[in-house]
């Protein structure tokens, strides 16, 4: 079992960096919005294309849930992608989009690996055996004052109930922590706490392929995840609030004051 998970984190990095050198060299883009704020191109449909054909060929017993094209929901092992996640970022030219890669082992993630193409950024991260970024060892970071922290958030945009939830919290937060960051990818906010770039991560109406493979690489460096409420499904509920550990308490305090 060991030796096909570590098959399996070696399948996902190769996987995500082809998917990253297709969707680095795209040319015009085509594009539809599927529903409010929220867009697909052709190229999240080419990269889930290309993850699903890589990773079942080298693992045909395993099943494939992707957010463009769904797939199995009760299987032994399957894999959780977002093939691109900060699909606005990547049409817009910005950086910060990543490739997500999630494994899932008999309901619990094993594997995450997050690749962001145009910074050449590979996070990964096997359960029980830490996360890297890039081959080298990462950490969340130490802060432990709100007031030095720097957050990244979702703010709920495609969902009016959510969105109004949000803002109307950013008051307080911000007028006790440092600053804060958005990249449009949730992703990559879960690895940059790994990487000890920030602190805290919150945002509602999530869905698990956004957030399964940042969760495990994120826990695997230190991290903490779990949602604005007691006993919220973090990972399947929407509901995330990810911290460096020491400041879960002060952030739980804060949401719990909507």
């Amino acid at each position: 079992m060991g030796f096909y998970v570590a098959s399996g984190s070696q399948a996902a990095e190769r996987a995500a960096r082809q998917a990253g050198e297709m969707l680095r060299h795209h040319g015009r883009l085509q594009i539809r919005e599927k529903a409010a704020n929220d867009f697909v191109t052709e190229m999240d449909e080419r990269s889930e294309k290309l993850l699903r054909e890589t990773l079942l060929s080298q693992f045909p017993e395993d099943g494939f849930f992707g957010e463009e094209g769904g797939g199995e929901e009760n299987v032994r092992g399957r894999w959780i992608v977002d093939p691109i996640d900060g699909t606005q970022s990547f049409m817009r030219g910005h950086h910060g989009y990543t490739v997500s890669i999630a494994y899932e082992q008999n309901g619990e993630l094993a594997i995450g690996c997050v690749y962001a193409p145009d910074t050449d950024e590979m996070f990964l991260a096997v359960r029980g055996q830490g996360a890297t970024l890039n081959g080298a060892p990462i950490h969340v970071s130490d802060i432990a004052d709100p007031k030095h922290a720097l957050v990244h958030l979702g703010y709920g945009h495609r969902v009016p109930k959510n969105f109004e939830r949000t803002v109307k919290l950013l008051p307080d937060i911000l007028a006790r922590v440092s600053d804060i960051r958005r990249y449009g990818s949730a992703a990559y906010a879960l690895c940059c706490l790994a990487c000890g770039r920030s602190e805290i991560f919150f945002e509602l109406g999530l869905k698990y392929y956004d957030v399964a493979a940042g969760a495990v690489i994120l826990q695997e460096a230190g991290g903490r995840v779990g949602g604005w409420r007691e006993g919220d499904d973090c990972l399947r509920g929407g509901s995330m609030l990810a911290t460096n550990s020491l400041l879960h308490s002060f952030m739980q305090d804060m949401l719990r004051g909507e």
